[in-house]
């Protein structure tokens, strides 16, 4: 049976087990060769990278994309809390459905994420962030029974080319093909191109927009920088007397270099020295708010915000960095991340292992930021509907609050768990007993009373299309006959309450 990946490529055992992108120390794939772009930048050399990248040559761009993150302080620094902040962020594993064998599927890929090789292959892939994709090689393993990942390599975005005749497919630089390189072996690479702006995915790195700014940065430091070795030493000025000799004046000359470099020298009484210090100005801030200014726009277009990158030193945590993210820019970087990994890793895993399957019958990778207040309105909503007979399905709650799906055999929390620890809790007191008898009397029954009433909310909650029209439909509901039951259940209530005050619990708490 032949196997095929997400282009319609088959699958073949010998490519799958032989390293495709392997470095070496000489040749069109060298690790250590790297000529600079960023050092003597100049608008013109700026422009012809750009240019170049937009015709498919990517070398030079690509490569001051690399050194941006190092040379740049601010960029790199946004770079890396942008990508921590989704690394942080925890990946689950959703089964197909809740049947047995997807349930098993769904462990097999669990086992995979749980891995450590798998935080090396998303940190990897978040590559793709700065330079517009990120190519990672999967180095499988079939020493056991099944197909498995034995690492992730990563593999430098300049040996690759995106194909003239189809800009969105990436082929591999070789000895062999150094001009148009080879196609990507099918079932072998995990290809992550973060769709920050359509087209073509050579033009989508951060690290293109950042480059304009680290030019203006560099010529306003370098400016800044001459501007301080002429203005920011004091001017050193010595006075001799008419009567001084040709040597007095070079030993005055002399002090007044020393001061300069050792801040310190000797002259006789006769002669003085003055230190003059430029008078400062608005104009001398100049340079430092233009930088200033470059830093928040770097920022901005990095993280979605500037202000909390401001004076926040050791900002290192996960949670730190994902307050520093625009919460809409990290949901997206982390849906994009696991669409490839569910894509180019848990897909071809799949067929390798179990044979082909239907897009939507595998096991999927999510990984989701936590929404605190959506978490917390869900919850609020299942507490107060559940009870009425709104059936909701377990994997789609797991889902919304990104839970993973329990294996079998786990303990589990339920409903009725947590009504016997109670109800053991308060076996402890003897005096409770006849309030607990009380509280089943008062009770018995109310699941019939309440039926039609439960029946009814269930029907206008179907047939509303908004929280407006469900609204009207409950105040409609109110005013008909169907709150007797309401009343029914209100009144053995109030003679079960009245009861156990008399018992000795006069608590209105439940």
């Amino acid at each position: 049976m032949t196997l095929y990946d997400h282009r319609g490529m088959p699958l073949k055992r010998a490519e799958l087990l032989r390293e495709q992108a392997r470095p070496s120390l000489a040749g069109i794939r060298q690790a250590w060769v790297l000529e600079a772009v960023a050092a003597g930048l100049t608008p013109g050399r700026l422009r012809a990278a750009l240019e170049a990248a937009d015709n498919g040559e990517s070398l030079q761009l690509l490569t001051l994309c690399a050194e941006l993150e190092e040379r740049d302080v601010r960029y790199g620094a946004a770079l890396g809390v942008r990508k921590r902040a989704a690394l942080g962020v925890q990946a689950v594993v959703e089964a197909a459905s809740d049947s047995a064998a997807d349930r098993e599927l769904a462990d097999e890929v669990r086992a995979l994420v749980a891995a450590p090789p798998f935080r090396r292959l998303c940190a990897a892939a978040l590559d793709g962030l700065g330079k517009g994709w990120s190519s990672v090689e999967i180095d499988w393993d079939l020493s056991g029974r099944q197909w498995r990942p034995r690492g992730y390599l990563w593999r430098d975005p300049r040996w690759f080319r995106w194909h003239r005749d189809d800009p969105t497919e990436l082929r591999l630089l070789d000895d062999a093909a150094p001009i148009e390189g080879l196609p990507l072996a099918p079932g072998r690479w995990v290809v992550h191109c973060p769709p920050l702006r359509e087209g073509i995915p050579a033009r989508g790195g951060l690290g293109r927009i950042a480059c304009a700014a680290f030019l203006l940065r560099s010529y306003a430091l370098r400016d800044w920088m001459g501007f301080l070795d002429v203005f920011g030493i004091p001017v050193r000025i010595g006075k001799y007397h008419s009567s001084a000799t040709a040597d007095d004046k070079r030993a005055l000359r002399r002090a007044v270099t020393e001061v300069g470099s050792g801040a310190a020298a000797t002259i006789p009484d006769s002669m003085q020295l003055e230190l003059v210090e430029a008078s400062r100005s608005s104009a001398t801030d100049a340079f430092e708010r233009i930088c200033s200014w470059l830093d928040r726009q770097t920022a901005e277009a990095v993280l979605g915000q500037s202000a909390t990158t401001e004076g926040t030193p050791g900002r290192l945590g996960a949670d730190e960095a994902q307050a520093d993210v625009r919460h809409d820019i990290l949901v997206g970087d982390c849906a994009d991340l696991a669409d490839t990994l569910n894509r180019d890793l848990v897909a071809t895993y799949i067929a390798l292992n179990h044979g082909p399957r239907e897009p939507g019958r595998c096991p999927r990778i999510v990984i989701r930021p936590p929404d605190p207040e959506d978490s917390k309105a869900l919850a609020d909503a299942l507490g107060t509907l559940v009870p009425l007979g709104l059936r909701v399905e377990g994997a789609a709650v797991r889902k919304r609050l990104r839970l993973p799906d329990p294996p079998e055999g786990a303990e589990v929390l339920q409903a009725g768990a947590v009504a016997e620890a109670r109800s053991q809790a308060r076996a402890a007191s003897p005096r409770r007993d006849l309030i607990e008898e009380l509280e089943a009397q008062a009770l018995d029954g109310w699941r019939p009373a309440m039926a039609p009433l439960a029946g009814a909310i269930r029907d206008a909650l179907a047939s509303a299309s908004t929280p407006a029209e469900f609204e009207a439909a409950l105040e409609a509901l109110l005013e008909g006959e169907r709150p007797e039951a309401l009343a029914s259940l209100a009144r053995a209530l109030a003679e079960a309450t009245f009861a156990a005050r008399g018992l000795g619990d006069a608590s209105d708490e439940p």
